[in-house]
Parts: structure tokens; sequence; C-alpha cells
């Protein structure tokens, strides 16, 4: 399966979480991020807690041949309440067996390898 782009790959994945599909996030992230290897639904929820309520993919910045970094600011449900927050998602462009390979090639995927949370701007004041 091809992705267009990494901000094609993460909207899909967000709008997994969105509707709760934990599974299919698990098989869109690379199998090294679980401790294991094998692809838990489990360990999704314990790294996306909550429901995820809103996005808006606010950037992308190539940086090498094969990985892009996105930002995204979030809006999601935890306890109760509902949190605002903006992560960078460190998208790479991956063969079968999850190793990086240049944007151009056919035939690879885009995944979210990494997650960094960034600050949250200050509202403004009247």
């Amino acid at each position: 399966m091809t992705t267009a782009t990494p901000q094609d790959a993460l909207n899909a994945f967000l709008t997994h979480w969105q509707g709760g599909q934990y599974r299919e996030m698990a098989l869109a992230l690379p199998a090294r991020v679980f401790p294991t290897g094998r692809r838990s639904i489990r360990q999704v929820k314990k790294v996306y807690p909550g429901r995820l309520d809103d996005f808006s993919i606010l950037g992308a910045h190539d940086t090498d041949p094969a990985a892009t970094n996105v930002d995204v600011q979030v809006l999601w449900r935890e306890r109760g309440g509902l949190e605002l927050g903006r992560v960078r998602y460190r998208m790479v462009y991956v063969d079968a067996q999850d190793r990086p390979l240049a944007r151009h090639h056919p035939g690879g995927q885009w995944k979210p390898f990494a997650t960094y949370t960034l600050p949250v701007p200050r509202p403004l004041k009247a």
C-alpha cells in the first residue's frame, strides 16, 4: 500500500483514533514501537488514552529523503476533561519490513515513528 503524503497517512491514523479503531492504529504503527514486536491494542490504548475529539494538521517539514515532521493540534477527552495539545509526529516512509525508504521509491508507506509534545501558544489578550 502506498500512502500519497505523510499528512494523508497521519490524517488516516488520527481518524482511527477519533473512531476508537485501535486495531487499525496498531496496524499503522511500525512493529518496532511495540516492546514484544507484536502489535497490541492494549499498548496503543495506553499511548493514546481517552478519545480524540478533533485535530488539525498545522504544517509539515521534510527533514530527509525518508522522513517528515508533521505538526498537529489535537483536542481529546480524558478523565472527564477536555485537553488541547500540539504534537509533532515524525513520519517515516518505510518498506514492508518497516525499514526507511527514500520517498520516491514505489511501494512504501508513511508511518508515525515518534511523537513529540509541543508547547501550546498562550491565548491572545484583548
